[in-house]
């Protein structure tokens, strides 16, 4: 009997042990928060940062941004005298700062000399804003900022030209509008009468390539005789439009020349012989009556209809004259178009 008991009394206690488990009633309130731990050490002090004010005036001061201001009023951007320009939709890219800074922004169709860049109600000149940008970070070494050194879209006809670097900032401007086929592929006048097959109908007495095609003359492009690239589209612009005492008047510094490259001195041809030759072609052209002096006090072309060959002398005149390197930009290119015009004036 008393072990039957004594198995009652063990069932009994582990039932009630069970029941005490799984009947474990909520949790209480979270008691108070304990008193907070001791700070741990601090850490190594960093570095002091570059003094703002020395910084910055290694370039902002007054000493070096008048030099570089005067020297840019000298200039021919700087001088602004084609601003006006900047308030057609064809031009504001390159004659307002407004236009050029839209352009930077969204470059546009390969076509379009208007390139996103509309014309600027009250345009005004090239700028220090126009060509840099702001400091896209104050850490590290810091240069003049540029605003685009992507290559650029030759205006002619959409094929790429790349200089490299900060030139093609330039050479998105100075370049080409036109080549020749521009005209000479017309083979119907406006009234419909038909243009000769050895004719060509000079439309405006601005034909040309355009103003400073410089890039077109560098990588030997848009005049009649065979394409060559000069050794100078390597070098860029700023090797020597923006080196020795040049700075920002963009004046070529012709010791910076014979310093870096041309030891023994300037070839003869870039001095003395492109003079004589080009001046023999423009005399010749204007006793043919394709250039005269018009009414800005210059020789310009004259309207009208000549012979293709004429015309294609004319043309290599007109790109040599705009591109006012006296052949410097591209002896080579230079020579070839002399060559041309002279073939085709009988010189």
């Amino acid at each position: 009997m008393s072990k039957k008991l004594n198995l009652f009394a063990v069932l009994v206690l582990a039932l009630m042990v069970m029941f005490t488990v799984s009947c474990e009633g909520p949790a209480g309130e979270d008691g108070l928060a304990g008193t907070a731990g001791a700070d741990g050490a601090d850490g190594t002090d960093g570095a002091d940062g570059a003094d703002a004010n020395e910084f910055c005036i290694d370039c902002h001061s007054t000493e070096v941004m008048g030099a570089i201001w005067d020297d840019y009023e000298t200039s021919a951007h700087g001088l602004g005298s084609a601003v006006a320009r900047g308030a057609s939709d064809e031009c504001a890219l390159c004659h307002s700062s407004e236009g050029f800074i839209a352009f930077a922004a969204n470059p546009g169709p390969a076509n379009s000399d208007v390139a996103n860049a509309t014309g600027v109600p009250y345009p005004t000149r090239v700028s220090c804003e126009t060509c840099h940008g702001d400091h896209g970070s104050l850490e590290g070494d810091l240069t003049a900022p540029i605003r685009t050194t992507a290559a650029v879209t030759n205006r002619v006809d959409g094929s790429e030209l790349d200089l490299g670097g900060s030139s093609n900032l330039c050479i998105s401007c100075h370049q080409a509008r036109k080549y020749g086929s521009y005209y000479a592929d017309v083979d119907t006048l406006s009234d419909g009468s038909q243009i000769h097959a050895d004719s060509v109908y000079v439309s405006s007495s601005h034909a040309g390539p355009h103003y400073s095609n410089n890039a077109n003359m560098l990588l030997g492009l848009g005049g009649y005789g065979t394409s060559s690239t000069g050794t100078h589209a390597s070098a860029g612009c700023t090797s020597c439009h923006m080196s020795g005492e040049a700075g920002h008047t963009f004046a070529p510094d012709a010791a910076s020349c014979t310093e870096s490259c041309h030891s023994s001195g300037t070839p003869a041809f870039m001095i003395t012989n492109f003079d004589t030759r080009y001046d023999a072609i423009q005399a010749a052209l204007i006793a043919e009556g394709a250039l005269a002096m018009n009414s800005y006090g210059s020789v310009g072309p004259v309207k009208g209809m000549f012979h293709k060959d004429v015309f294609e002398a004319l043309w290599n005149e007109r790109a040599l004259y705009y591109d006012h390197s006296h052949g410097v930009h591209n002896p080579g290119y230079a020579n070839t178009l002399l060559t041309i015009a002279e073939a085709r004036l009988g010189l």
